[in-house]
């Protein structure tokens, strides 16, 4: 603007004065509004998160919500498809309140209706619309791209509680969500079910909540509690069932066996085996064993890989395969039927540990040494089952532990119906190579004897009967009363008092006195026996005062 100079004769002077007009006052208000703005806008858009999803249902540009406990923590922005995976990647902007809860371990999911074994879950969506759901996480950095859940995870990893892991080597009928028990009360959950193809085994992630996860133990034993379960083995008939919800859908169930160790408290992390059935727990409970070769020369139609083995009816191992895909035991050389067992030291009161299994093998070479033998036994008549026995044998002959395809070979005899069997054989061959025509025929002429003889004690019976029958017979009775009477008539006449015994007693001493007198006599006859004859010679005249010696 010129200003106006004023005239030297008292006119106006007019000059020029640059100023900035105020009516640019609102639009650099407006502009520094709507910067600040954009610049509020851009600091609370929050962080931006590709989620990668297998499909989109139920996903919408734009609109979906991502919420974490029903609390809106963010929006998709953008689904396209992942042509490389085969995916769909979902970008979602979470808000900055809720950035911190974006760890490695953060989970999301899709919420929408769904009907499974663990019930009927998200009917609210079906009136507001599916949305994606977050699990906070609580470790680890935040990753470059997170895998979307296609199933809702049972529990929260904020839940205090224990994960463990199951391995199998078969698939039982378990899915996600199914209950884990402890003596009938539930205090978990399986949360995932997976199969490795490499390891060639099933695996299944379990949650123990608290406060049931302190009683799991180092020693505690898993196994399936599915429906019904019926077993026909050399032990008989054995039925099993769980509770209701486990018998209409499955579940799983822990317990320390009775007169174990608890041991100690099991950590985050740790893995178990996880058992087709109780009786399958008492008959594999320890994890180290020796294995061993039976080879039998019978048939072995009943027993089958499961079966027990057992030392006098207690088990000490499992019978783990039977199999010709042993060496050079597919030949005509070798027709014995190959049987592989394992022993558990741990059943034989050794501690279920590795540095027991080399002490454990040495015993059992001693007692081969000493006769021990494995034999095939029935187990179950009804069923047919057999199972593998060890006893010890004095008689059998000397044999040891010997290797073969890397497996020690334990000597076997033949037992059960086939030892009977091969004993009456023997016996029936015995009695072949007797003479039996010579002792038929004298057996014939024995009793060709029996019954001559037969025929002569009838008539000698018939004659003692006629005998019987006669009157003669009859009178024998009434004359040998009489006979005795007069015996004991005659027997009282030689009583002390009677007149005959005292008559008898003098004659006696008459007689007495006589031989008495006839001593002399006989003595002279025993010394000179002439001297009945010759008269005995004459002595001299004693001299009375004489000399008696001359």
């Amino acid at each position: 603007m010129k200003s106006i100079e004023k005239p030297m004769d008292n006119q106006p002077i007019i000059t020029s004065k640059r100023s900035v007009s105020s009516i640019w006052l609102l639009p650099l208000i407006a502009l520094c509004i709507g910067g600040w703005m954009v610049y509020q806008d851009w600091a609370n858009r929050g962080q931006l998160v590709t989620i990668s999803f297998i499909t989109a249902d139920g996903i919408e540009e734009g609109k979906t919500p991502i919420k974490v406990k029903s609390v809106q923590v963010g929006k998709v922005e953008s689904v396209r498809l992942n042509f490389d995976d085969n995916n769909v990647l979902v970008k979602v902007r979470i808000e900055p309140e809720a950035e911190q809860l974006l760890r490695e371990n953060t989970k999301f999911w899709v919420v929408r209706p769904r009907v499974g074994t663990e019930g009927i879950s998200g009917l609210g969506t079906l009136l507001s619309g599916a949305y994606i759901e977050m699990s906070p996480g609580d470790k680890g950095v935040e990753p470059k791209r997170y895998q979307g859940l296609e199933e809702p995870p049972v529990t929260s990893d904020s839940e205090p509680g224990l994960r463990l892991q199951l391995t199998s080597d078969n698939a039982h009928s378990l899915s996600v969500g199914e209950t884990v028990l402890y003596r009938g009360f539930p205090v978990g959950r399986i949360e995932q079910v997976e199969f490795d193809p490499k390891a060639r085994e099933a695996r299944y992630g379990l949650f123990i909540k608290a406060p049931y996860d302190q009683l799991v133990t180092t020693n505690s034993r898993f196994w399936n509690m599915s429906g019904v379960q019926l077993n026909l083995s050399a032990d008989g008939v054995n039925v099993q069932t769980g509770s209701l919800d486990t018998l209409l859908s499955g579940g799983v169930t822990f317990d320390v066996l009775s007169g174990e160790n608890p041991g100690k408290k099991s950590q985050d992390g740790d893995s178990f085996r996880l058992y087709s059935d109780f009786s399958s727990v008492t008959e594999q409970p320890y994890a180290y064993y020796n294995e061993y070769l039976l080879l039998f020369d019978q048939s072995v139609r009943g027993l089958v890989a499961g079966a027990p083995v057992e030392f006098r009816g207690v088990r000490i191992g499992t019978v783990e395969k039977i199999s010709f895909q042993i060496g050079e035991l597919t030949g005509e050389s070798d027709p014995r039927i190959p049987v592989i067992i394992r022993l558990e030291p741990g059943r034989l009161g050794f501690d279920d540990a590795e540095n027991v299994l080399t002490g454990a093998h040495e015993k059992l070479r001693y007692w081969v040494q000493q006769g021990m033998r494995a034999s095939l036994k029935s187990g179950n008549l009804l069923t047919g089952s057999l199972f593998v026995d060890f006893d010890l044998y004095p008689d059998a002959d000397k044999a040891n532990v010997i290797e073969f395809e890397g497996y020690p070979v334990i000597p076997t005899i033949s037992g059960g119906l086939l030892q009977l069997e091969n004993k009456l054989i023997a016996v029936l061959n015995k009695i072949e190579q007797l003479q039996v025509e010579p002792v038929i025929a004298q057996l014939d002429s024995t009793l060709s004897s029996s019954e001559q003889a037969i025929q002569q004690l009838e008539a000698t019976l018939e004659q003692i009967e006629k005998l019987t029958r006669s009157k003669d017979t009859r009178a024998l009775p009434e004359e040998l009363k009489s006979t005795l009477k007069e015996l004991q008539t005659m027997a009282q006449g030689f009583s002390p008092d009677s007149r005959l015994y005292q008559e008898m007693n003098r004659s006696l001493d008459t007689l007495q006195q006589t031989l008495k007198q006839l001593q002399p006599i006989l003595k002279t006859l025993d010394e000179k026996p002439n001297a009945l004859i010759f008269d005995a010679p004459k002595s001299s005249d004693p001299i009375p005062g004489g000399d008696t010696n001359e």
